[in-house]
């Protein structure tokens, strides 16, 4: 009996023994993977603004669904010698890519997916594929490279589409810190432009390239931004060049 309970208890510490081992294992190959991992600087980090001391602002354009009111917001840029950074989306800029070759001339261009997704809530490879395809698109169209930003749509980003989008080459992921709620049946040109204008040099605001008030909101929020010395620029000017 005294034999048997002996080789019970070494049969324990044996078991004990084995599993300490495993634990270590585990917990090595947890550190290793973790290292192995991209850190911080890897993913596309988020921004709402820029520098006080920039002495501009920069006016964004979403979406791309009103060639019209896009044309005029672009016309009324120029007639000012203003910036604004657009981020269409690729399937918007395939249905007329002449025009919008004319539009964007000249104009920042940014990244908000082909197809307008929420990504947090897809796959990482639907998330990729949505980055891609509407870079090369932009690319093939305007014949020319698009900022290194990214604009989710909705503004929907968790950590795992930063790192995807840091993957990729992307430096930003570019939200806001001025909305003018444009995309609201409720704006109105008058709403649009107050909320456009409480903005300080800095500032990155949020607009769309599709209603018209936006369009007839913008000659009111150049001149007041011009009238105070505050320069309107794109995205790649105001981030600096971290931002290109």
């Amino acid at each position: 009996m005294t034999g048997d309970v002996v080789l019970f208890r070494g049969s324990l510490t044996a078991q004990a023994a084995s599993r300490a081992v495993w634990s270590a294992l585990v917990f090595s190959l947890a550190l290793v993977l973790l290292a192995s991992l991209p850190m911080n600087a890897a993913q596309a980090a988020v921004i709402k603004s820029g520098s006080r001391s920039s002495g501009a602002v920069a006016l964004t354009f979403d979406d791309g669904w009103g060639v019209g009111a896009c044309a005029s917001i672009a016309r009324t840029l120029r007639a000012h010698d203003a910036k604004g950074t657009f981020f269409v989306n690729g399937n918007n800029l395939r249905l007329q890519p002449a025009k919008w070759r004319r539009i964007l001339k000249g104009m920042p261009v940014g990244n908000h997916t082909r197809s307008h997704k929420n990504l947090k809530l897809e796959s990482s490879r639907v998330v990729t594929k949505q980055i891609r395809e509407n870079e090369a698109l932009h690319e093939r169209i305007l014949g020319r490279p698009m900022l290194k930003v990214l604009r989710p749509p909705y503004g929907a980003h968790d950590r795992r589409v930063r790192h995807l989008a840091g993957q990729l080459g992307y430096k930003h992921t570019v939200l806001w810190n001025v909305d003018t709620f444009d995309w609201k049946a409720s704006s109105t040109v008058a709403s649009i432009v107050s909320r456009a204008t409480d903005a300080r040099p800095g500032s990155i605001i949020l607009m769309h390239c599709g209603p018209r008030a936006t369009a007839k909101a913008l000659p009111a929020i150049i001149r007041h931004y011009k009238a105070r010395g505050i320069e309107l620029v794109g995205l790649g000017r105001l981030l600096g060049p971290s931002g290109t």
